[in-house]
């Protein structure tokens, strides 16, 4: 006798190892699976498919299609299916059209149905057995309605639970006979959870709020001593509740898992009291298996479906599983090939927050010392998950703490300056704000650009200036400059005219000779007549010493000369600083003023051309002119690539600023996409600090019609009708829907279309002038509901 069960146990265990992964094609969608009571057989149901499959070594056949005779109609579409217990000849099926149908398998007619129960309104969502009396089978519908059903009979149920037309109940399922033998739960759409007595069907034993919306699955654990219920639904959480405390309102929540989607079916894996396994409605294709002592990862994650998972069956072993889904496929999984998803992802973590804390996560691995030999033993995998646990560990030097805190987003927006100055002030200033909240980067950005763009802005403001009279670029020495250089041409054109009658006459001019012509000596008198006395600010000088101070002062100045440089009057130099003059007869009229197009006032001329009548007394002087113009170096396309990388690495704050400072400089350089993108979530950022005048600000100085026009748009706040609490679009003082007049004044009992002034404990107002004079003999309500008032 002791042999035989040796072997059985043994011949068990080996047949747990030869469990494989396989998979069925259905061809059609399914809703939900059921096996029987030795494992060798499961049904799988949807809207066009009903069949039962014979579960082989590493192969599912099909054994019996349930979904033909002549009538086929939607009490052979399901969308739950459970098998007896007890008898593997027995099913029920949850139809779509409200019925639940009771299926035979030993009938030799073509179509299997033995029974249907058509005492539901809506469809029905799930069919249970009990787990004891097998002959009562539990049915929850849309119709808000839980029933319980003799099998045995064709009659009614022989209970019902809840209210019709109450909430949907979107799953039932009996208590394990251990923890509650006549109690059942029920989840609901609205997000509760009742228990009922099966004894006490008028009310329900425990009403609670589980979720937050609708619940789609529920499931009793099934160990001894442990009165767990877990609950899923639609705002992606699984909770375990402890029912064991039936005298409290609310059960004590002991564990709850958060997934990345709507949770759509679970259950308990055998034999492990804290596993659970569960399937999402939307995203996740997979089923995952959870350890409530590490519920942010799973402990064991199964592929295979391309569409949502619909159901779950665990076989007697707890290492496989059956699942169906929208596929139209049904996999046996075996935790071999399950993925660990604990595995891959990467034990070290860091982050920081918006207040400057940095988080970091890492892992530690501890050796178990084995007490007996001292030598560390490796522990298994199941064990190392549920072991890993998390410290938080906080600067304890708080004062160092704060020094090295990064500013907060609101104190820089406020401070930063994105108007009422020029570019170059606006840089500098927020150059300086950076600086201040440690943002040295920053800052360095903020200069960089106030040095870029000022000499561009100085070089665009002085553009009229570079071709204008040395000495006259003041603009409003504008009309002065025309007539001096009216002045000028007059008497060049004069001494041109006189230099024809003589050119046959050459006259060697020298430095410092007395020969030079009278009639030149008159031509510059008579320039120096026309323009206005310049007071002298720069001279070369030369003679004794002299040379050295003027090429100093000059090479100082870079060889380019200022504009108070050029203020020089026409006054004769020293002769010994110049070299023999030459024949100058072959630049008549070649001289850039003589000629006819744009003409450059040169301010001194020491001498138009040689002439036979040279004053001898006339010593020439120097003509200095540059014409170098200050070009500013072009580098916005860098400018462009440093904002863009400031958008990619999420400084919105400093990329958005720069834009709204450059203005013009940036847009044909950045594609606008991306500038409203950067615009508008700097805009949203602003939004929820409560920054609404930083905000304006930003849309108002943006070059962006899109985001220019968001300040005039929505500006507009409906009033509600008191009585039917809809917006009133077309006046503020009249409802469209039950064309009622609101805000209606307590005095002189007309609606009020301005300003109202009302009473915050009665709600009761009117004009504000109204109210001004009633409170001057009475502080009680005018509407008479003898409140004592206070407007606001």
């Amino acid at each position: 006798m002791l042999s035989n069960v040796s072997k059985k146990v043994h011949d068990k265990v080996s047949s747990d190892g030869n469990y494989k992964s396989m998979a069925y094609n259905c061809e059609s969608p399914l809703n939900s699976l059921a096996v029987n009571k030795d494992f060798t057989q499961v049904v799988v149901a949807g809207r066009s498919v009903f069949k039962i499959l014979n579960i082989k070594e590493d192969c599912f056949t099909e054994n019996v299609n349930l979904r033909v005779g002549r009538h086929i109609n939607l009490t052979y579409s399901a969308a739950d299916v459970a098998w007896h217990p007890s008898d593997e000849n027995v099913l029920a099926s949850a139809a779509t059209n409200g019925c639940v149908v009771l299926w035979n398998l030993c009938k030799s007619a073509k179509s299997k149905q033995a029974n249907i129960f058509q005492e539901h309104k809506r469809s029905v969502n799930r069919v249970a057995f009990h787990g004891s009396e097998h002959n009562q089978l539990l049915s929850a519908s849309q119709d808000g309605m839980v029933m319980i059903h003799d099998i045995r009979t064709k009659a009614g149920p022989i209970f019902k639970f809840g209210s019709l037309g109450s909430d949907s109940a979107k799953d039932a399922q009996f208590c394990p006979a251990n923890s509650g033998y006549f109690v059942f739960a029920a989840a609901y759409e609205s997000g509760t959870v009742q228990t009922w007595d099966m004894r006490r069907p008028d009310r329900a034993e425990k009403v609670f709020m589980a979720h937050n919306g609708p619940i789609f699955s529920l499931d009793w654990h099934s160990a001894d001593k442990t009165p767990w219920l877990a609950t899923a639904g639609r705002d992606k959480t699984i909770k375990i509740w402890d029912m064991s405390r039936m005298d409290k309102p609310q059960p004590p929540l002991l564990h709850v898992i958060t997934n990345i989607a709507s949770v759509g079916f679970i259950r308990w894996r055998p034999n492990r009291k804290n596993h659970i396994s569960s399937c999402s409605l939307l995203l996740d294709h997979s089923v995952n298996v959870w350890d409530l002592g590490r519920p942010y990862i799973p402990f064991a994650s199964f592929e295979g479906h391309i569409d949502v998972t619909t159901c779950i069956e665990w076989r007697d072993d707890c290492h496989t599983f059956l699942s169906c889904g929208r596929d139209g496929n049904i996999i046996q999984h075996v935790f071999a090939d399950a993925k660990r998803p604990a595995d891959k992802i990467n034990p070290i973590g860091v982050d920081i927050s918006s207040n400057g804390y940095i988080g970091v996560a890492s892992i530690i691995k501890k050796e178990h010392i084995n007490s007996s030999s001292g030598k560390s033993k490796k522990i298994s995998k199941s064990r190392q998950f549920t072991e890993a646990h998390s410290g938080l560990h906080v600067y304890s030097d708080w004062d160092e703490a704060q020094k090295t805190i990064m500013p907060s987003f609101e104190e820089i927006a406020l401070q930063y300056k994105l108007e009422g100055a020029s570019l170059v002030d606006m840089c500098k200033h927020n150059a300086k704000i950076a600086a201040k909240f440690k943002k040295s980067q920053i800052a360095q950005m903020w200069n960089m650009l106030a040095t870029i763009y000022g000499p561009f802005i100085n070089s665009q403001a002085q553009q009229s200036h570079i071709n204008r009279p040395l000495g006259l670029t003041s603009p409003q020495h504008e009309k002065q400059d025309h007539s001096e250089l009216a002045a000028v041409k007059s008497a060049l054109k004069r001494g041109r005219d006189k230099g024809k009658n003589k050119l046959d006459a050459h006259v060697d001019v020298t430095s410092g000779s007395n020969d030079d012509s009278s009639d030149v000596e008159g031509e510059s008198s008579e320039i120096e007549k026309n323009i206005p006395e310049k007071t002298l600010e720069a001279n070369f000088l030369f003679g004794d010493g002299g040379e050295d101070e003027a090429n100093k002062d000059f090479y100082n100045a870079g060889g380019i000369l200022s504009e108070d440089d050029y203020n020089w009057s026409i006054q004769p130099l020293p002769s010994e600083g110049f070299q023999s003059r030459h024949d100058l007869n072959t630049m008549i009229g070649t001289h850039p003023i003589m000629m006819e197009s744009d003409l450059t006032l040169v301010p001194m001329v020491d001498s138009i051309h040689p002439h036979e009548d040279l004053d001898q007394n006339c010593e020439p002087t120097l003509v200095v002119k540059s014409t170098l113009e200050h070009d500013a170096m072009d580098s916005s396309t860098s400018v462009a690539d440093l904002i863009k990388s400031l958008a990619e690495e999420g400084d919105i704050q400093t990329c958005v600023s720069m834009l709204v400072v450059l203005g013009d400089h940036m847009k044909a350089l950045i594609d606008e996409t991306y500038q409203e993108s950067w615009f508008y979530s700097y805009i949203d950022l602003l939004g929820r600090y409560e920054l609404w005048t930083v905000a304006n600000v930003v849309m108002k100085q943006s070059k962006l019609a899109s985001i220019c026009s968001l300040n005039q748009e929505s500006t507009v706040v409906h009033t509600m009708c008191s009585k039917c609490s809809r917006a009133c679009e077309r006046a503020a003082w009249l409802c469209d829907k039950c064309k009622r007049v609101t805000n209606l004044c307590s005095i002189c009992h007309h609606p009020v279309k301005g300003d109202m002034v009302w009473c915050q404990g009665c709600c009761h107002g009117g004009h504000i002038d109204h109210i001004e004079q009633w409170l001057t003999f009475s502080d009680r309500c005018p509407a008479g509901c003898d409140h004592v008032c206070e407007f606001f």
